[in-house]
Parts: C-alpha cells; sequence; structure tokens
C-alpha cells in the first residue's frame, strides 16, 4: 500500500469536521493528565462531554496531520438536507406566530429533565420552573426539585428557591430571557460561532442547543430554529421520545460517540425537549443506543407576576 492510499484511508475514519490537529493536542493533554469530572453547562447542567479519541484514533489522527498539513483542510461536513431545513421553517413559523410579553412582564417554563446521578448511577427527574424577568429590570425565581432523595456523593442539586436578581449590564446571550438577541438567522449564526471552542459548526450548534430552551421573543425562537437548520452536519431522526414520553421528530447532530437531538411535534411542530443517545459504545458513555439525558418543556406561560420565595431562598445572579 502506498503512501497516498494509507493516507486517504486514515483519513477517511476521521469526521470531517474534526479539528486534526486541535484533536491531537487535546488527546495528548488528557493521556498526561488525571482524569477530571466533566464540566456541567451552565444553565441546564447537561454534562458536556470530553472528546472521545482511542490510541489508535489518535495515532490515525497524528499520522495524517504530520503528512499533509501543508496541502490538506478538512472538509466542511455536509450541509443540512432539505427535510431539516422544512421542518425548521414550519417550527418558526410556529414559534412566531406566539404572543409577545410586555417588557414588565414575566415568563414562566415548567421544564423537567432525566439524568443519573454522579453519571452512571440511578436515575432520576427534577423540575425546574422558573419565573424570568422580560426587560431584566425586575426579580425572577427558579425552583428546583428532585424525584430522589439523594446521598452525599451522588451529584445532586438540592431543592429549593433561588431569586434571580436583576441581570444589569450582562451580555445578551447569557440572559435568562434572550430579548436582546438578533432576531436574524444569519446574525444569530454569527453570535452562536463566537461562544466555546472547537470548529465552527460544532460551536455554532452547541451554543444553539444551550439556548433551545431558554425563553425568548417569538421573533427570536424563529430566527433560531431557522439558524440550526443552517448548521452543517444538522440530520433528522423520524422518531424520539423526550423526558415526559412524547414522541416527535429531532432534528439531531453527532458528535464525540453522541446524537444529540432537539425535540418537535410531528403534528404542531412546537418543540418539545431533548435527547442525547449514545452511538458508540464506551467505557466512559455506556452501551450505544442507550440514553444519557432527556429533557421536556412541559409548560411555557406569560404572567404578571413571581411566586414568593421559600424561606431560606438563595439569591443567585441572573
Amino acid at each position: 500500500m502506498d503512501e497516498l492510499t494509507l493516507v486517504e484511508r486514515l483519513r477517511s475514519e476521521v469526521p470531517g469536521d474534526l479539528d486534526v490537529a486541535a484533536a491531537e493536542r487535546r488527546w495528548r493533554d488528557r493521556a498526561l493528565a488525571a482524569p477530571a469530572a466533566p464540566a456541567a453547562r451552565a444553565r441546564r447542567r447537561r454534562a458536556r462531554r470530553p472528546l472521545l479519541l482511542s490510541g489508535v484514533a489518535a495515532a490515525a489522527c497524528a499520522g495524517v496531520a504530520a503528512t499533509v498539513v501543508a496541502t490538506y483542510r478538512p472538509a466542511d461536513p455536509p450541509p443540512p438536507p432539505a427535510a431539516v431545513a422544512a421542518l425548521l421553517d414550519q417550527a418558526a413559523d410556529r414559534a412566531g406566530a406566539d404572543p409577545v410579553p410586555r417588557p414588565d412582564q414575566f415568563v414562566y417554563q415548567d421544564l423537567i429533565e432525566l439524568r443519573r446521578t454522579a453519571g452512571k448511577g440511578r436515575w432520576y427527574q427534577d423540575r425546574n420552573q422558573s419565573w424570568v424577568s422580560v426587560d431584566g429590570s425586575r426579580t425572577g425565581l427558579v425552583r428546583l426539585k428532585n424525584s430522589i432523595e439523594a446521598g452525599p456523593d451522588e451529584g445532586v442539586p438540592p431543592d429549593g428557591d433561588s431569586v434571580l436578581k436583576p441581570c444589569g449590564q450582562v451580555p445578551p446571550i447569557e440572559r435568562p430571557y434572550l430579548g436582546d438577541v438578533p432576531a436574524d438567522p444569519d446574525a444569530l449564526l454569527r453570535l452562536l460561532v463566537t461562544e466555546g471552542d472547537g470548529p465552527r459548526a460544532a460551536r455554532q450548534w452547541e451554543a444553539a442547543t444551550d439556548l433551545i430552551d431558554r425563553p425568548a421573543p417569538p421573533a427570536v425562537r424563529a430566527a433560531l430554529f431557522r439558524a440550526i437548520g443552517r448548521i452543517p452536519g444538522v440530520r433528522l431522526a423520524s422518531d424520539s421520545v423526550d423526558a415526559a414520553g412524547r414522541h416527535g421528530v429531532a432534528v439531531t447532530r453527532t458528535r464525540d460517540g453522541v446524537r444529540e437531538e432537539l425535540i418537535f411535534d410531528t403534528a404542531t411542530h412546537r418543540f418539545l425537549g431533548t435527547r442525547d443517545i449514545v452511538t458508540r459504545s464506551s467505557d466512559q458513555l455506556g452501551r450505544r443506543g442507550s440514553t444519557l439525558f432527556s429533557s421536556a418543556l412541559l409548560r411555557t406561560a406569560i404572567v404578571d407576576g413571581v411566586p414568593k420565595p421559600a424561606p431560606g431562598a438563595e439569591v443567585s445572579d441572573c
């Protein structure tokens, strides 16, 4: 086998949107360092997964990078099929027809999440109710209730209320209510790519999934759905199920051995929730086809006030 054929074969086994040089650096850093607990998403605590590379795959990446670094540029992932854009256009039209809250009002959301204690322990459900100020100038509330009484080493956040202070000078994309985020898909994609690290499409998807269940004006939610439909590597799954057991069609993107799914009602095209599915068996993630996480957005409503916090409620920044 000649060298060029070997390089082409090795390269075909590496995902198209993988930054090969960065992947090699991350693999080497992780191989030399002690294992670290995965960081948590700031708002919904969905576990971020480290890049998974076997020693063989890393060596292949390194060999490809060393051989073709001067002449080869990794190909972008393929554009989404037309069916993805069609579904998300319908979801955007549905979201864009929702009522617009006044600046002095709040958006109430009732969200449930299914997760496992300490990563791979027993399953539990948490219910996250939130009352978020539309203009960010008023005090909001988050109320968390878990389905289990957790032990001290299970890593389950405690039940209780958290008072959200007014936002002040907080970047629009970090606010609980996305009122100042661009309502244009192209502008939104330019904003999403500034978040996180890694390949461009991966950064956009990661940021979009962090925003997907956050309250927003109808025009912003519509723009977000249309923006997701333009991210390379996005695909469609005909059936998925959210944390409440509701079935729907899913917009998906696979990375690091996990398929991340954004689930929409088949008939109404309303966003239902999310699910993460293992696509490649490993000791860290478990068996192929197993669920790592799921969520369900049960209710969203515009309200005029916030319940009284429970005694001893924590106070947190918006």
